[in-house]
């Protein structure tokens, strides 16, 4: 999979060139464009738990998107919900990050994505 962030800093657009069978996981909603030969299946996320827990207290869409280039390679234009610049964050496996709500478009799909009590002086500040 390769990607290229484009019309940076406002505006920004994720385009991903996909390998035939590759996938890309997406919120719903964040796809601009894509090429013919990419299929798109819409899931819930995970379980009803984390479906749950990540659309109501995390304020995300109950469901996400897998896009698949199917019958040969593709592209997938993304851009985020907010107006605002995109960035690649790198996971190690260990460390995760906490980001705001709306901020994520997407990832490859052996990222977990799951929402954490803050606690309530994080949550009401």
């Amino acid at each position: 999979m390769r990607y290229e962030i484009k019309y940076r800093p406002s505006y920004s657009l994720l385009v991903v060139n996909l390998d035939q069978g590759e996938t890309i996981v997406a919120e719903a909603g964040a796809m601009s464009y894509m090429s013919p030969t990419v299929e798109m299946r819409t899931r819930a996320r995970s379980n009803l738990w984390d479906t749950l827990k990540v659309g109501l207290l995390g304020g995300q869409s109950f469901f996400v998107n897998d896009y698949v280039a199917s019958s040969g390679p593709g592209e997938l234009g993304l851009v985020a919900a907010p107006v605002g610049d995109i960035e690649k964050l790198a996971l190690d496996g260990r460390n995760g990050y906490i980001i705001q709500k709306s901020s994520y478009i997407a990832s490859s799909p052996s990222v977990n994505l799951d929402v954490q009590w803050q606690g309530f002086t994080r949550g009401i500040f």
